[in-house]
Order: structure tokens, then C-alpha cells, then sequence
């Protein structure tokens, strides 16, 4: 779009201003994506499928949301299996009509549209090749929120209208190491089961939480009654997702051992909450509080967000950290190049956190001669009748100084 404005004849101040607007150009985007995946299945007219999607998903058919699936592709696809026909097939601006067909997709079969219209149900069967491109799916993931893939690879999601690029719902390389963190004893093997189960709560439809604690045997007894005890014993997948049905927490140990499931989890208020969130996250932050470094929780809530607690900064090299500090003391010379200068004050500033007292120290001693330097007279700064004048420019500025919850943990490598 600025590309647009810069072959444009008219001069700088009469360029547009409409590219500058982030948010309505991603959504052109998104939009756009769309057509073009109606074009690669045979559809070669402008479609309505984001306008048609978005409400669909945003509306409830008796009191549901919607979920379910919509398979873009040509009838005439071999690829394509159809499962039910429509005599009357459903324009995608019938949204309505749309959505009350939305409840017959599932289980594998889902509502076929060529991009105008939904002619019926069908499956994608086994034999697609990816490679055609030919075939994409549009997932309606619960209320007011949709996301487009193609052979199971998620491309887009929309969320409220809101466009965006599809992220992993966890990570596993920063859970795992969150994990180690906290659970200093842990294996590896350890670290891979509490992910599976993390992985396996993360898709609950209706929000669910799992503890990790230190001392989870003892707490589970603690908070009897409001938890239900059970054998310890590894949950899987299965098993997960059905205790996960009920109201409370999952509660487990380092080594994935479940010993209640549940559970009412307690705590004190102290001011760290999220008014903005529900009780399941403000309930886990007050607990989680309490617990004073013992547990990891993992929340899911109903609307698919899922937060960590605690989340902990990413590990990194101490030596990278270190490299950007000398860098930034090459650069305070007798006749030091400023650009150069607050570039690696910048990148120090994006890595804040890390910072030692002494590098605190040292940073702040560089930038002060730098000042001490800018503050100089300007020898070119003469009055024909009075010599030297002397101009002088203070800069205000904010030292560094060290993060009180930084330690060695985040640092990846030996001192």
C-alpha cells in the first residue's frame, strides 16, 4: 500500500493515509487470503466466506455456539466425498440458514461450499494430496471465532472479526523449560509427561486448570474436601479429558502423577488479579501466590485463552548479554557516533531483565560520558562579535538498574 502512494505523481503531503491504518489493513489481508483459497478451488468471483463466517460463528442456534466444520472445495473434486446433497443449496450470504446447517457438521463430515453456495455435507478422503491445494477447511472454533487450514496446517484465525496469524496454543521448548525451572529434580522423561498433559488441557472446550505442585500428595490432603482425592496414578489423554469435566482443578506432581482431581483451589487476595478475567484465573492467581514458587498452573478458559502462571522470561545466553554491553562501551569513543550509540542502548533496553548490578553499572557510566560529551560547546557555534558561545544540550535519561526478580535460572550456560 505505501508502495501505491510512493508511484503516485502528487507530492509527499497529499500521499494517503490509509495504509497507515494497521488493523484495517490486516483485515483487507485476511479477506484476501480468503478469495485466494476460493480461487485455488474453482471459484474465480470475489467471496463473501469471511463477511458469512464471521457471523456465523458469532451466532448461537438455541442457545449453542457454533462448532463445526466447512469444506471449500469443487463438487466435481475426486477427492471429495459426498456424504448428503441439498436440493436447495444455501448462498453464503444466508448466514442464518447457514449456521441452522452448521449443526449437521461433525464427526468428520462437514458442510461442502464452492466458494457462492453450501451444496451439502461430504469428507475429505484419505487419498487428498496436499500438493493439489485444492481443498481447505474452515473450522468454527466457539463463538465469534473461525480458523481456515489446509491439510490440517492452520493459515488463519479469526477472533471477533480480529485476523491472525495461528500460534501454537503452548510451546513445548518454553513449558518444559518453565518446568525445570521450578522442579529442579525433574528428568526429561518428567518434563515430557507434565507436557502431555498440558497439551491434552489445552483443548478442553470448556476451560479447565492443572496444577503442577511440589508437595502434591500433602496438598491434596490440605484441601480436602473441597478436592477429590484419588490413587495416584498417570492420567492420559482420556482419562484427563474426563475429570476435566467437572468444576476444579487437575492436581498433580513433578512426575505427572495425578493425586486429585476437582479441586477448589484457595488463597488471599493480594492485588495481583485480572478484573478483566473470570474466577478461574483470579482464583489460580491468588493460589498460585500463596504457594510461594512450589507450583505451575496451567489455565485454559472457555474462550480458549491459556496463560501460565508462572510464566518465566525465556532462558538466554549470558554471554549474548554481555556481548551487546561492550559493544555499547566500543562505542563511547573520544568522538562517538550517536546513531551507533543508541542502537546498542536500545537493544540493551529490549534486554533489560538480564542485567547484572555491574552491567547496570557500567551502561550507566557509558551513557553518562556520552552526555558529559554531548554537553560540550560547539566549537562551530560562534557570534561574529562575541567568539565562542557556547551551546550547551542536556539530555534527561533513565539509568539502568537490575530486575529484583532476576537470577541465574534465566541464564542458560555456566558462568
Amino acid at each position: 500500500a505505501a508502495t501505491d502512494d510512493l508511484s503516485r505523481s502528487a507530492p509527499p503531503e497529499d500521499f494517503s493515509i490509509q495504509w497507515s491504518h494497521r488493523s484495517e489493513l490486516i483485515r483487507k489481508a485476511a479477506r484476501a487470503l480468503v478469495e485466494s483459497v476460493s480461487v485455488f478451488t474453482g471459484y474465480e468471483f470475489q467471496s463473501e466466506l469471511t463477511v458469512a463466517l464471521d457471523e456465523i460463528s458469532a451466532q448461537p442456534y438455541e442457545g449453542r455456539s457454533g462448532a463445526g466444520a466447512l469444506l471449500l472445495a469443487s463438487a466435481a473434486n475426486p477427492s471429495v466425498e459426498p456424504v448428503l446433497e441439498f436440493v436447495e443449496s444455501i448462498p453464503v450470504t444466508e448466514t442464518r440458514s447457514m449456521r441452522k446447517a452448521l449443526e449437521m457438521a461433525g464427526a468428520g463430515q462437514h458442510l461442502l461450499c464452492d466458494g457462492r453456495r453450501v451444496v451439502g455435507l461430504a469428507r475429505l478422503r484419505d487419498t487428498y494430496d496436499p500438493a493439489g491445494e485444492d481443498a481447505f477447511v474452515f473450522n468454527v472454533m466457539s463463538r465469534g471465532v473461525w480458523e481456515l487450514s489446509h491439510n490440517d496446517v492452520p493459515l488463519l484465525r479469526m477472533s471477533n472479526t480480529r485476523p491472525s496469524l495461528p500460534q501454537p496454543r503452548l510451546d513445548a521448548t518454553h513449558f518444559k523449560s518453565v518446568a525445570r525451572r521450578l522442579f529442579t529434580g525433574i528428568s526429561d522423561n518428567d518434563a515430557d509427561v507434565l507436557w502431555g498433559l498440558a497439551e491434552s488441557a489445552s483443548v478442553a472446550s470448556h476451560g479447565t486448570m492443572l496444577v503442577v505442585h511440589q508437595n502434591a500428595k500433602d496438598e491434596a490432603a490440605r484441601l480436602t474436601p473441597q478436592a477429590q482425592q484419588v490413587q495416584p496414578q498417570l492420567l492420559d489423554a482420556t482419562v484427563l479429558a474426563a475429570v476435566t469435566n467437572i468444576d476444579g482443578a487437575v492436581l498433580v506432581d513433578p512426575n505427572g502423577t495425578c493425586h486429585a482431581v476437582g479441586v477448589i483451589l484457595d488463597g488471599h487476595a493480594s492485588g495481583k488479579g485480572d478484573p478483566s478475567r473470570g474466577a478461574r484465573f483470579n482464583s489460580a492467581v491468588r493460589y498460585h501466590d500463596t504457594q510461594r514458587g512450589q507450583c505451575l498452573v496451567i489455565i485454559v478458559s472457555e474462550d480458549g485463552m491459556i496463560n501460565l502462571l508462572p510464566n518465566l522470561r525465556r532462558q538466554v545466553a549470558r554471554g549474548s548479554v554481555e556481548g551487546v554491553v561492550r559493544q555499547l562501551e566500543a562505542s563511547m569513543t573520544d568522538d562517538p557516533d550517536y546513531e551507533v550509540f543508541f542502537r546498542h542502548w536500545e537493544h540493551l533496553e529490549s534486554v533489560a531483565f538480564y542485567l547484572t548490578a555491574q552491567q547496570c553499572e557500567r551502561i550507566n557510566t557509558a551513557r553518562t560520558r556520552l552526555e558529559e560529551h554531548r554537553a560540550r560547546p560547539d566549537p562551530n557555534d560562534r557570534d561574529p562579535n562575541e567568539g565562542l558561545v557556547g551551546r550547551i544540550t542536556h539530555v534527561g535519561w533513565t539509568p539502568f538498574a537490575p530486575d529484583p526478580e532476576m537470577n541465574p535460572s534465566y541464564f542458560f550456560d555456566a558462568e
